[in-house]
C-alpha cells in the first residue's frame, strides 16, 4: 500500500490514509490538545501572519509532552514516505535506511474563518524534486460543514503561487478522526468556513530536506524531559544532527552522525566567552 500513497502524492500532491490511529490514541489526542490550548492560548505572540490570525491554534505541542512528537515517530508508513520524498542519499552519517529529514514544524489546528488558498513551501517551483511535506493527525470529523481543508489536486507541480480564482474548484478532503493525510507543501489548500459550534482539531507536523531552517528554535529550547525520551535518530530529525555550528573552532560540517548528540539540550547553547586580550 505504501506505493498507492506515494504514487497519490506525486500525481495528486496529497493523500489520507485511513485509520492509521487507534481510538484510544485519538481520544488522548483530543483531550490533551484540548487541554494545553486552554492552558497557553493566552501565551501567544501578537505578532502572527494573516493566515493564523482567526483559527485556534496550539503551537509547539511538542514543548508540552512528548506524546505529539510519538504520534509522527511511531507509524512505520508515514516514516516511510518521508523517508522516500526527503531523504538525502548524501546525508552518510546517519545510516541510510533511517530518517535524516527533519521536523519543520509542529502545531494544533481547528478552523474557524474561511482560509485562503496558499502554498506553505514558501516559494512554488515545478519539479519531481520534493523538500517538504506536511502530515495531519486528524483528531475529529472533517466535514464540509466544520471547515475542512481543501486542495486543487495537481496544482503542487504549476510552478505558480495559489490563484484565489481557483478556490470554486477546490475539493473537499473529507476524513474521520484516526485518519493520517499527508500533503506536497506545494499544494494549493485552505479551508472552508467552520459554519458548526464545534472544532475539528487536527495536529499537523511538517518534515523538510536537513537543509532547510525551521520554523523554532528547537534543538536550543525543547524541553530537557522531552529530549530525555527521543532515540537517537528522533533527536536527529527533531534537527540536533544538522544544527550549524557556531563559529569553526566548534566545526564545519551541517551532516553529522549519532556521536556528535550531546546529553543536555543546554550543551547546544553557545557559551565560549571572546578571548582577553
Amino acid at each position: 500500500m505504501k506505493e498507492k500513497w506515494i504514487q497519490e502524492i506525486k500525481t495528486q500532491g496529497y493523500c489520507r490514509i485511513p485509520q492509521v490511529y487507534s481510538p484510544e490514541e485519538v481520544k488522548k489526542g483530543l483531550e490533551m490538545t484540548r487541554y494545553w490550548y486552554e492552558k497557553s492560548k493566552d501565551q501567544v505572540s501578537s505578532r502572527l501572519s494573516a493566515l493564523t490570525k482567526n483559527d485556534l491554534y496550539l503551537w509547539n505541542p511538542h514543548y508540552k509532552d512528548h506524546f505529539f512528537l510519538d504520534l509522527f515517530f511511531r507509524p512505520k508508513i508515514l516514516q516511510e514516505i518521508m523517508m522516500h520524498f526527503l531523504n538525502d542519499q548524501w546525508f552518510r552519517a546517519i545510516p541510510a535506511d533511517e530518517p535524516n529529514y527533519i521536523l519543520q514544524n509542529l502545531m494544533g489546528r481547528s478552523s474557524d474563518q474561511k482560509l485562503a488558498l496558499h502554498i506553505d513551501s514558501f516559494v512554488p517551483y515545478h519539479s519531481e524534486f520534493v523538500y517538504m511535506l506536511q502530515a495531519s493527525v486528524v483528531l475529529e470529523e472533517q466535514t464540509e460543514d466544520n471547515g475542512c481543508t481543501v486542495v486543487i489536486p495537481g496544482s503542487h507541480l504549476s510552478g505558480k503561487y495559489a490563484d484565489q480564482g481557483a478556490f470554486d474548484q477546490a475539493v473537499p478532503v473529507l476524513s474521520q478522526p484516526g485518519d493520517l493525510i499527508i500533503w506536497d507543501s506545494r499544494i494549493w489548500h485552505g479551508t472552508l468556513a467552520n459554519n458548526t459550534d464545534r472544532t475539528r482539531w487536527s495536529i499537523i507536523a511538517a518534515f523538510s530536506r536537513w537543509w532547510i531552517k525551521q520554523m523554532f528554535n528547537y534543538t536550543d529550547n525543547l524541553p530537557q524531559e522531552i529530549y530525555d525520551k527521543l532515540t537517537d535518530n528522533q533527536k536527529a530529525i527533531v534537527g540536533f544532527c544538522s544544527i550549524a555550528y557556531n563559529d569553526e573552532q566548534e566545526g564545519i560540517d551541517r551532516k553529522r552522525g549519532y556521536d556528535t548528540l550531546l546529553q543536555n539540550v543546554e550543551d547546544y547553547r553557545y557559551k565560549r566567552q571572546p578571548e582577553v586580550v
